[in-house]
C-alpha cells in the first residue's frame, strides 16, 4: 500500500519538469536571442530546403549517392543556410586543408521528418574569424563530402562544403 502512495508522489512532485522546452524562436526570448526573419532553411531556395530534402529521402540508397556525386561535380552550386556554432583555424598537414585554411561548424534544426543538417564550412579565416556565434549564415559553394546517418533518430545530414561565399544573415 505503501508503494503506490509513494509513486503517486513523485509522480505528482515530477510532472511539472516535463513540460516541453520552449522552441528556439519562443516569444519568450529576448529579441537579441531570435533568428533573423530571413532565416528559412526550410523554404528558401537552397540545395537542401523541405521539398528537396523530402526528394533525397525516398530515393534509394544508390539513387541517393548518385545525386551526392552529381552534385559534387557542380562547382559552386551548393546553397546552404544554418547557424553558425564554431570556427577554427586548419594547418597545412590537416587533412582537410586543401578545401580552406578555415573551418566552419553550423547547423540547422530538423528540416523534413528529423533530418537535421549539420555542416562543415571551408573558407578562410578572413571571413569565418568576424562571424558571431549562434548566428545565423548563408554561403554558396562546391560540396566536397556527405554523409547520411539514417539510422538514429533524429537523423542526420553531415555536409561539408568548400565555400565561395559565407556571410552573416542580418535580416
Amino acid at each position: 500500500m505503501r508503494a503506490p502512495t509513494v509513486a503517486a508522489l513523485a509522480v505528482a512532485l515530477l510532472l511539472p519538469f516535463t513540460a516541453c522546452v520552449p522552441n528556439r524562436q519562443s516569444d519568450k526570448q529576448p529579441e537579441w536571442m531570435k533568428l533573423p526573419e530571413a532565416y528559412q532553411p526550410k523554404t528558401a531556395a537552397l540545395t537542401f530546403n523541405e521539398d528537396n530534402l523530402k526528394n533525397f529521402n525516398i530515393l534509394n540508397s544508390d539513387d541517393q549517392q548518385a545525386f551526392i556525386e552529381d552534385l559534387k561535380g557542380k562547382k559552386g552550386a551548393f546553397k546552404g543556410m544554418a547557424v553558425f556554432q564554431t570556427g577554427a583555424g586548419l594547418g597545412e598537414a590537416m587533412a582537410n586543408s586543401k578545401y580552406g585554411t578555415y573551418e566552419l561548424s553550423a547547423a540547422t534544426e530538423e528540416v523534413f521528418l528529423e533530418i537535421t543538417l549539420d555542416y562543415t564550412i571551408f573558407t578562410t579565416r578572413e571571413v569565418g574569424k568576424p562571424l558571431p556565434p549562434n548566428g545565423a549564415i548563408e554561403f554558396t559553394g562546391t560540396l566536397v563530402e556527405v554523409n547520411f546517418q539514417n539510422q538514429d533518430k533524429p537523423r542526420k545530414l553531415s555536409l561539408k562544403v568548400q565555400a565561395d561565399s559565407v556571410t552573416p544573415i542580418k535580416r
